[in-house]
This record gives C-alpha cells, structure tokens and sequence, in this order.
C-alpha cells in the first residue's frame, strides 16, 4: 500500500484513518479491542495503516510467541507502537501523558493500554497486578522497560518492577529489537521522537520525510521466569537486545516483510 507522497495528502490521509478508528471504536462493544479476536484484528489493521500513510516499511524478523507472553523491546520514537501493535496483539503499558493526546490517547485507552505514571511506585504496582491479571487471561503485554525514548544510538539500563507480573504469572518473557535502519548504516534522521520534541512536530517530521523508509523489528528467543528475580529477568532481557542491536541499524536482513 504506497499513498501519495505530497505531506498534506499524507497528513488528511491520517486525520481520515484516525476518525475512522473513532468510529469503529465508539460503535465497538466495551472492551472488544482488546478481548476478542475480531477486536484484535482491527487494532493491527489501525497500526498497519498509521505505517502505510506514514510511508513506512515494516519488516518483521521471526515471530511472536503465542499469548501470554510479555513482549519487552528497546525504544525508540512512538511509532514503535504501530509497528508492534501491527504485529502483536496485546495490551500496551505507556506512559500517561499519552492517555492526554488528542484522539490517539483515547484510542489508546480503548485498547486496553494500561498507562503508568513514571516514578510513582504505587502506580507502579497497579500495573503489574493488571499485567499478572492479563497473562492469566492468556493475554500479552508489551513494555518498554526503559522508561523514555532514545536516539536508537545505544540501549539504556532496564526498569526492572513491571517484570515481577511475568514472574508472578510464570509468563515468558521475549526481547524485541526495533530499529529505523538508513543508507548510510545509522538511525534515519526522521525517526527518534525525543528530548523537547512535540507530537505535532516529529508527525510532521515524518510526514515530510522523503521517501519510505523501514522499521525493522526483530523477535528474539524467550526467557522464561523460573527461578529469576525481577532484575535478573530484566537484565538479561536488556542484554540480549542491546547484543542485536547493532546489526539493525543499517544491515540487510533476512525476514518477513509486511
């Protein structure tokens, strides 16, 4: 699926595909997104077209477990989101300033994403008791333990709180890397969404980025919890990712292609 390359058609293309998520959503039955299978669907389609306007390639390298699993990866700009969630279903856990975007925040929290104040411990333990309560469902979560988007340059230390909802469900745990490869074997310029910038200017950042360029995601091999502590869990996750990482940025890979 290629768009028109203008930035404006891009940006009404996106305004269209987000008010028809409203719609679909508001006519959806309370919590259907995210507890059925037809909802699930719907949810990946949203994703795979916030790519396409965005002109976005989504190249998947292995596969997802199946549900439970708690999907942990490295982050890197808010299209991370679309690229997992284009992928795998299962509940998002985001920081709550996002619950507070126009439209996107509501249609987040009508997905079942589970927003978390950061450095609030006791927030902290509510999302855990609904991750635990999600695997238990036979439901997966996706986290990005560490805390904040980065450049894509390296991969900062893990939180380690959120993994004791694995271990208290006896959940697997599978590290994802995810990475904005350009020509020259960087990160694309386009794609970091950090620091003091705003939604308003990274989307039209992205609009205006010339080309289609690639988010790559790779799925790893999955640690299982038993006999781990939290930090344990979350370190070796955190090491495994920042070991591929490297190779994503800028190096062919062989894959599935979306």
């Amino acid at each position: 699926m290629k768009l028109p390359g203008g930035a404006l058609v891009r940006l009404l293309a996106l305004i269209g595909h987000a008010l028809w998520g409203v719609a679909v959503t508001a006519l959806a039955p309370s919590g259907a997104l995210s507890n059925s299978a037809g909802g699930q669907r719907i949810v990946r389609f949203w994703h795979r077209g916030v790519l396409a306007i965005l002109g976005i390639r989504l190249k998947a390298m292995g596969k997802p477990l199946e549900a439970p699993v708690l999907i942990v990866a490295n982050h890197i700009s808010w299209v991370d989101i679309a690229a997992l969630g284009a992928l795998c279903p299962g509940h998002f856990v985001a920081k709550l300033e996002i619950e507070a975007w126009p439209v996107i925040g509501w249609l987040a929290r009508q997905a079942g994403t589970y927003f978390i104040q950061r450095g609030d411990r006791t927030a902290s333990a509510g999302v855990a008791q609904r991750m635990t309560e999600a695997f238990r469902r036979h439901q997966s979560v996706l986290l990005f333990p560490e805390g904040t988007s980065t450049d894509g340059r390296e991969v900062r230390p893990f939180h380690a709180r959120l993994f004791a909802a694995a271990i208290e469900a006896n959940c697997p745990v599978q590290p994802v890397v995810l990475g904005y490869p350009d020509t020259r074997g960087g990160i694309h310029p386009a794609a970091p969404f950090i620091g003091e910038d705003t939604l308003v200017n990274h989307l039209w950042r992205l609009l205006r980025a010339r080309g289609e360029f690639t988010v790559e995601v790779r799925f790893l091999a999955p640690e299982l919890p038993i006999g781990l502590s939290a930090r344990t869990l979350a370190n070796r996750a955190h090491d495994v990712i920042a070991a591929h990482h490297g190779g994503m940025q800028g190096a062919p890979a062989d894959g599935l292609s979306e």
